[in-house]
């Protein structure tokens, strides 16, 4: 499922079951990636179903989605048609592991509150 999202848009057609199965092989590939190349692995894996859900709720890249450390972005970077470069993290030329947003669009560096969250919580359900 994780190789037919290419946008953003793409998470608003998949029902609660895909969703849920989306996140579960998001997880996989972010194991498998660290695993071979190294890297923050707690921060990403603990951002998934959140990242799915900013995703859903708002309209990247026109609704700006921040994150507080590159890390966190890694299903981000995924889930917004960078899927392809990903198995190259940590490698020389490879995908970037922080976050580049004077050259992607639907990236910014900064936190996301807590008050968001908690809503974004209630629109998943």
């Amino acid at each position: 499922m994780l190789d037919r999202i290419t946008s953003p848009s793409d998470l608003r057609k998949l029902t609660q079951n895909e969703l849920t199965k989306l996140a579960a092989e998001i997880r996989e590939r972010m194991i498998k990636t660290v695993t071979n190349n190294g890297g923050h692995l707690a921060s990403s894996l603990g951002v998934v179903e959140l990242t799915i859900a900013l995703h859903r709720v708002f309209s990247s890249p026109k609704d700006k989605i921040i994150w507080d450390v590159g890390h966190q972005s890694y299903a981000h970077k995924m889930l917004t048609g960078r899927l392809d470069r990903f198995d190259t993290l940590r490698h020389l030329e490879g995908f970037p592991v922080f976050l580049l947003s004077r050259k992607v669009r639907t990236t910014l560096l900064a936190l996301v509150m807590p008050v968001l969250l908690f809503q974004l919580r209630l629109a998943w359900q």
